[in-house]
């Protein structure tokens, strides 16, 4: 992805992060893809794009216009999950453009139907909810801008502080934390791995304290967007269960040693 305004503090990690991403997920991917070539255009959709369509791109690269403003460019290696609910938003080419196109609803199954997938995509959509908000960070006034989540972590640095408001989730794509409760360390999360979304979920402070062990590199989702992505991402569902049903075993486990 890339923007035509000047987006940075880290959205150029975010990026690089993006395509590894997409790029695993597809060698993963149990569907062939249908290929879709764009001629230049002002707007895709004339040319066979569709909505109910995820899309990656293979080569060239496909602007998003919204009335009429250039927002960003999808570059090679980039998944789309086109918008054509608007009259306002339009996608265009001004060189030839090579798509791979999966259709949504038989990704989706896919995605349910495996947990690596599930968790693949999961970190793919949180990942793009991150550069689109700095994105459109940097076209908004600065005393406007929404406070935008990519951070690093030091080992021993608090990612998760417990008791305070629960305003973000965290998908944490790089290093290791511990997981304390009164100080008390009860597990571990990973690579991978969504955090804080159980204290989001059920509107309650942090019920436990996340401290990198290793160098950690995160994104952080406001709240308001997470439900927004769960709601429209099932495949989001799946994950999330998996990670908080193996950090309950964990904190179980953790529990049955303390008491003996």
């Amino acid at each position: 992805m890339i923007s035509v305004a000047d987006a940075n503090g880290g959205f150029s990690a975010l990026t690089r992060m993006y395509k590894r991403l997409v790029n695993e997920f597809i060698g993963q991917l149990p569907l062939q893809p249908q290929t879709l070539p764009l001629v230049p255009t002002d707007n895709a959709f004339q040319q066979g794009m569709c909505s109910d369509t995820t899309y990656v791109v293979k080569g060239g690269m496909l602007g998003m216009r919204c009335n009429d403003r250039k927002l960003f460019i999808w570059d090679e290696g980039d998944l789309i999950l086109p918008d054509s609910g608007s009259d306002e938003i339009t996608y265009y080419a001004e060189s030839a453009v090579l798509l791979a196109a999966y259709p949504t609803v038989k990704l989706v199954e896919a995605v349910l139907a495996d947990e690596q997938l599930a968790r693949l995509w999961t970190r793919i959509l949180t990942t793009q909810q991150g550069m689109l908000v700095r994105l459109l960070a940097a076209h908004m006034p600065e005393e406007k801008q929404t406070i935008t989540g990519f951070a690093y972590f030091e080992p021993g640095d608090v990612i998760i502080r417990q008791g305070e408001p629960a305003d973000y989730v965290f998908s944490l794509f790089e290093g290791e934390a511990d997981v304390l409760v009164d100080d008390v360390e009860v597990g571990q999360v990973g690579e991978g791995e969504v955090v804080g979304a159980i204290a989001l979920l059920t509107h309650s402070p942090r019920s436990a304290t996340v401290r990198a062990r290793s160098r950690c590199s995160v994104v952080k989702v406001p709240k308001h967007q997470f439900k927004e992505l769960i709601r429209t991402n099932p495949g989001m569902i799946h994950s999330l269960l998996s990670d908080m049903a193996r950090q309950i075993k964990t904190l179980n486990s953790q529990v049955v040693e303390l008491s003996a």
